[in-house]
């Protein structure tokens, strides 16, 4: 068997070339220089020698020259293999020193095997070969120059190695540059916003990251979460645990998004809305899920105040219908009824059962005015004025109202002024301390509180329609009974009562509402079944100087006349008792139906029309089109506007714009005379 011996310093090269030759039946001796490869040569010689020329301690000319230069060797065949000294001139030199053969790395197996077999060949054709005798000098010359020449390859190959290294530790130091900033900017977004990130593995059981928004909205630490994943649940409300559980089966299949809510451990609750999405690995598997939770209890909430008062709207224009007709029923009644009365003597029996008509249409007109002051049609006349006056000056009429089972506390301090009616703002107190009274039957304690509140943006997103700014919070808060969910969100709507059928109308609190939304304002409660109940109203704050008292207008000494009124009113029943009246009381009355007949009737009277009395609400033309088209044709015409329910036209935020005069209905007799008189008297 023939023996080669193998000298490189690479072992993956020794490996490859001890493989190749012992499977083509070579015994194989390895060497990892030259020196050493000497000195096993010398020891036992082989029969032919592969060697690689760049090796440490002795490299392979070296090796060669070496070689040759022992007798015991010198008939050794020599073959280099070599991936480095490649060139022309390195081939020159290993021939010179006596290389039998000189292969380039890489050489495939096939190549490799017969470029040896050749080698054995010629050996064998020439058992003696003639060592070349070369001169010392011209051979180190030679040596040098390869040498050097391999030495500046490699130092331009070091240098490009070195400035590709450079422009990686450049790119590394970069990226990891990039990296820290990157993680810098997430660290700071998520330890500043509100929202909870988290990331997981993909069975939630183990929390790799949960930012620190998780310890305000959950109101538990993140390192109870990371220790013990199964917080998360414990702390679902019952209700919503099953639903999210079940839920949670499909997170790794795509995007999961849920609304729960969660117990924090004081008792509080929060909805939370937490959307989380499966992260893959190369391979394509869900390994970890990240996501993002946000507190939206106050856009729930939001939500919840929207439909209520979506629903109140409906339920006023509803409202506001039922008594814009039911106004005109009263005003036919009312006013029959009172010509009756005045045609029988003071004796007659029947007298008594029509007074009694007209008190059961005052309650039903009085039922009509709280529905429209529900759906903010009612005609306010507001002013400057002081909420603390006004308190003060309701003070002893609300202690006989609670009664002495109740105590009753007032407080208020220096709070700035609010335009506002004044005697509706009396109806809201008095409206809310009844309605605290009937939650106290057995006695508590009532407490009435003036102050002034700023809102600002994020308070007044919570009042729903609310602006940002300065308030008067009017605060009524008792120790009744209390409310459930259900009864709260039910407590403005009219005729809505929780009281015993007899007990009450159910339109104290909604007038309460239309008030408060009619002025502007905005009103809240919060209650719990046996823990009282708490409403606030946030009336807009002015700095506007107090309005000065303004004496009554004197009543007028006759409510007769002979002026000529062109009246205009659609409704055919109050057009007839309206005209009865003041013809009854000395007018001369031009009856129209609608606008346009009105203005048929102004055009063919030749004579001087001294008042229009017009509905405000008719078909073709309003009634305030009406008046402006006639007062054109007939300058100094006066005007007085009849209507069932404040119209926008006519108001400036809920009150009378400045130049109208408006009788509203139910029309009486006595109203309806003093206010003609009024106007034709301005």
């Amino acid at each position: 068997m023939t023996r080669v011996l193998v000298v490189d310093d690479n072992d993956a090269n020794r490996y490859y070339l001890s493989s190749l030759l012992s499977g083509h039946g070579y015994e194989v001796d390895l060497a990892e220089n030259g020196a050493q490869a000497l000195e096993m040569a010398l020891a036992a010689p082989p029969a032919l020698v592969i060697s690689d020329l760049l090796m440490p301690v002795m490299d392979g000319y070296t090796l060669l020259r070496a070689w040759r230069s022992k007798p015991e060797l010198e008939h050794v065949p020599f073959v280099v293999y070599t991936a480095t000294y490649t060139e022309p001139e390195d081939e020159q030199l290993a021939r010179k020193l006596g290389a039998d053969g000189f292969l380039r790395k890489p050489l495939g197996p096939e190549a490799l095997l017969s470029s040896i077999r050749d080698v054995e060949l010629k050996r064998s054709q020439r058992p003696d070969p003639k060592v070349p005798q070369l001169e010392e000098q011209s051979l180190l010359r030679e040596y040098n120059e390869v040498l050097i020449r391999k030495l500046e390859q490699k130092s331009l190959a070091l240098e490009r190695a070195n400035r590709g290294l450079q422009e990686d530790i450049a790119l590394r130091e970069r990226a990891e540059r990039d990296l820290r900033e990157s993680e810098a900017r997430f660290r700071q977004l998520a330890e500043t916003i509100d929202d909870v990130f988290f990331l997981t593995d993909r069975s939630l059981l183990e929390v790799v990251y949960v930012s620190p928004g998780y310890e305000k909205t959950w109101g538990r630490s993140r390192e109870s979460l990371q220790q013990n994943p199964r917080d998360f649940l414990e702390a679902l409300h019952p209700d919503d645990r099953e639903h999210v559980v079940r839920s949670l089966e499909a997170i790794t299949s795509g995007k999961w998004e849920e609304t729960y809510r969660v117990v924090r451990p004081d008792g509080s609750q929060r909805v939370l809305r937490a959307r989380a999405f499966p992260i893959k690995n190369e391979q394509g598997e869900v390994y970890r899920i990240a996501g993002v939770t946000r507190d939206v209890t106050e856009y729930v909430q939001l939500e919840a105040q929207l439909r209520q008062a979506q629903k109140l709207e409906a339920i006023a224009r509803l409202a506001s219908g039922v008594a814009h007709d039911f106004n005109n029923l009263l005003s036919v009644i009312l006013s029959y009824t009172s010509i009756a009365i005045e045609d029988l003597g003071a004796d007659d029996p029947v007298r008594a059962d029509l007074e009694q008509v007209l008190r059961a249409s005052d309650r039903a007109a009085e039922l009509t005015r709280q529905l429209l002051a529900f759906s903010h049609q009612q005609v306010l006349r507001p002013k400057v004025i002081d909420l603390g006056q006004v308190l003060s000056g309701l003070a002893p009429l609300l202690r006989r109202v609670v009664g002495e089972g109740v105590e009753l506390q007032l407080s208020s301090g220096p709070m700035h002024r609010v335009h506002a009616d004044p005697s509706q703002m009396e109806q809201i107190i008095m409206n809310l301390v009844i309605n605290a009274r009937d939650a106290m039957p057995r006695g508590g304690r009532l407490r009435i509180e003036l102050s002034d509140v700023a809102l600002d943006a994020r308070s007044a997103a919570v009042q729903a329609g609310a602006a940002p700014g300065s308030y008067v919070l009017l605060c009524v808060s008792d120790t009744g009974h209390g409310m459930d969910t259900v009864t709260r969100e039910r407590i403005f709507e009219p005729f809505f009562t929780t009281k015993q059928k007899g007990k009450g109308t159910g339109l104290g609190l909604s007038t309460v509402f239309g008030i408060v939304r009619q002025s502007r304002g905005r009103i809240e409660v919060s209650s719990e079944p046996d823990h009282g109940s708490t409403f606030r109203v946030y009336l807009p704050a002015t700095e506007r100087e107090l309005d000065r008292e303004l004496s009554e207008r004197p009543r007028p000494a006759t409510l007769r006349g002979t002026e000529i009124i062109l009246l205009v009113e659609d409704d055919e029943q109050v057009r007839a008792s309206t005209s009865t009246i003041l013809e009854r009381h000395g007018y001369t009355v031009l009856r129209a139906s609608h606008g346009e007949e009105a203005l048929q009737l102004s055009e063919l009277f030749e004579g001087p029309i001294d008042l229009l009395v017009t509905d405000v609400v008719m078909p073709r033309i309003s009634g305030l089109d009406l008046a402006a088209h006639l007062c054109r044709l007939r300058p100094g015409l006066k005007v007085l506007y009849v209507s069932g329910y404040a119209d926008g036209p006519l108001l400036e935020h809920g009150a009378l714009a400045p130049d109208i005069v408006l009788l509203p209905k139910p029309i009486t007799p006595d109203g309806l005379l003093s206010k003609v008189r009024e106007v034709l008297m301005r």
